[in-house]
């Protein structure tokens, strides 16, 4: 009798039969479908799609069934601001932000301030749009900067590691993370070095450059913000010249359930991975099974971390129109201040002064596994939002320093 999670969240509003009248509620985005970041932008289209199927098999928004209109960015800050301001002029309700860090700040400051239409931020975890830049119509549902850098931090401050290597794309949300997770680091354990930290171009082909730099720094820990094909990428061609054979596996990355999926064998099992929304650990409870098995059979594959987070974009703003009684945009962005989400990875809740989920990073092991016949991560320590997120005074600092 399991249901999925937005139906759930929806029961007490009587929205439990399929959405048959009203006119469809257009919602709009600017997804990365090409360009450095399409792996995460079509993931997230799918994950977007599953909750407007979701949302309108249990009774859409208001008894209105949902449609998507969205156009592809190919990465580019510029043509998103310029899709973004095109897509809600027809009055859209919800607008899913870009996927890349530089897009989705440039979207949040020049579009979603000035149309005040709720924008989501599904995957980048640039914390600009909930401190520095903040605008009161923007929420994020995937874990910023600012939060994983400090409990990354937190975690690694208690390990005897002492000389530390860093590696990450060379664009705003990686560097951004880095500095949250060196600085943080370096001032609970003062005694930490950083010996070498490169920064290869987003999208780049050629990683040897930078394995060779990181290897002659003879670390003790590599930690890197790499991720999607960045990381496919680097972890393929440093695997060919045992790279994680040489720092004894001592390495973390972002390691998505679909990046681990295109590795294969090429996985660097044994070593370090963090993941925001694994579908391994979803599969632990019954709801999470349900909320897995569903999208699979919709789309003849698990549910990637982007997918995930894509989907809680929709069906969170789906539970704040419902409970609003209504799409416009200040009566959803008070609920969404308001009340209590309900969404594959648990409960959470948005804090009023930033709008920034709270929600968990999951720590754990690459490994290989039988029951989804590839590589995972074997989630061992969930590290909660209050272990990481700032604090009101410290977002308030930042954003009054701006």
């Amino acid at each position: 009798m399991n249901r999925i999670f937005v139906a759930l969240a929806l029961a007490g509003s009587g929205f439990f039969a399929q959405a048959q009248g009203g006119n469809p509620i257009k919602i709009v985005g600017t997804f990365d479908l090409s360009g450095p970041a399409a792996d995460v932008g079509k993931d997230a289209l799918a994950g977007v799609n599953f909750a407007i199927d979701t949302v309108n098999r249990t009774g859409g928004v208001l008894g209105r069934p949902l449609v998507l209109e969205h156009q592809d960015n190919g990465s580019n800050p510029q043509r998103a601001v310029g899709q973004a301001g095109a897509l809600i002029g027809s009055d859209a309700p919800l607008l899913i932000g870009p996927m890349s860090s530089a897009s989705a700040i440039a979207v949040n400051k020049a579009v979603t301030a000035k149309n005040k239409t709720p924008t989501c931020v599904s995957t980048s975890v640039a914390d600009d749009m909930t401190m520095k830049d903040f605008n009161p119509y923007v929420f994020q549902v995937t874990p910023n900067s600012w939060m994983e850098g400090h409990a990354m931090a937190a975690r690694f401050a208690k390990l005897p590691y002492k000389r530390y290597a860093i590696v990450s794309a060379d664009y705003a949300g990686g560097r951004l993370g880095v500095s949250r997770f060196r600085d943080r680091l370096k001032e609970l354990n003062p005694g930490v070095e950083i010996v070498v930290e490169e920064y290869p171009k987003f999208g780049a082909t050629d990683y040897t450059a930078s394995i060779n730099k990181l290897l002659a720094a003879k670390p003790d820990y590599v930690f890197s913000s790499l991720f999607g094909s960045d990381l496919l990428t680097f972890s393929k061609q440093a695997k060919a010249v045992d790279f994680f054979k040489q720092i004894n596996n001592h390495f973390i990355a972002l390691y998505d359930f679909n990046t681990l999926k295109a590795l294969g064998d090429n996985a660097p099992v044994g070593t370090d991975g963090w993941q925001r929304a694994p579908a391994s650990q979803f599969v632990k409870s019954a709801e999470g099974r349900v909320f897995v098995d569903q999208f699979k059979a919709k789309n003849g594959g698990y549910p990637s971390d982007w997918a995930a987070m894509a989907y809680d974009c929709v069906t969170t703003w789906a539970q704040a129109a419902n409970a609003a009684k209504s799409i416009q945009s200040d009566a959803v962005m008070k609920q969404i201040e308001s009340i209590e989400f309900k969404s594959p990875r648990g409960a959470f809740r948005f804090q009023k002064y930033d709008h920034q989920a709270d929600v968990p990073t999951y720590v754990g092991k690459v490994e290989m596994s039988s029951e989804f016949a590839q590589p995972i991560l074997n989630i061992t320590d969930i590290v909660p939002a209050s272990a990481g997120r700032p604090s009101e005074a410290v977002v308030l600092k930042v954003r009054s320093a701006n």
